[in-house]
Parts: structure tokens; C-alpha cells; sequence
């Protein structure tokens, strides 16, 4: 792998952040590919909705608390 190919979790979580960016579930994702998420990679499925928990809680705190305090609370 180069130096410039991102490593495969750090495609995820540039995945992931897109589509918390347009409000769009991983789950929609798979139907629009044609994926059947049943017979998806668990580990991925499960990395990538762990990664999108963690943005959505990050926002929501910086949204009540601001930039500089969302992570003491």
C-alpha cells in the first residue's frame, strides 16, 4: 500500500462521515448499491455503524457543550 492509499479503516471513516454529512444510513447504502447487508461483511457493517454512533454523539455534544467542552461532558 502507498503512502498515499488510505488504510481500510480510514476509508470507513471517511465513508462514514460522508454520510452522516447527507443524512444517509448505511442501511440505505447497501439497497441503493443492491447489497444485501445480510450477507455483508459483519466486521465492516459493525466498524461502520460504530463510526457513525461516534459521530452522531460527538455532534450532538457539540452542539449542546461547543468545541472546546464537548468531550468534558
Amino acid at each position: 500500500m502507498s503512502q498515499n492509499t488510505p488504510s481500510d479503516s480510514q476509508l470507513r471513516l471517511a465513508l462514514a462521515q460522508f454520510l452522516f454529512s447527507q443524512n444517509i444510513d448505511i442501511e440505505t447504502l447497501y439497497k441503493a448499491l443492491g447489497a444485501d447487508l445480510s450477507s455483508a461483511d459483519s466486521e465492516a457493517v459493525s466498524h461502520m455503524a460504530g463510526i457513525i454512533d461516534g459521530i452522531s454523539l460527538a455532534t450532538t455534544k457539540i452542539r449542546s457543550h461547543g468545541l472546546e467542552n464537548w468531550s468534558k461532558n
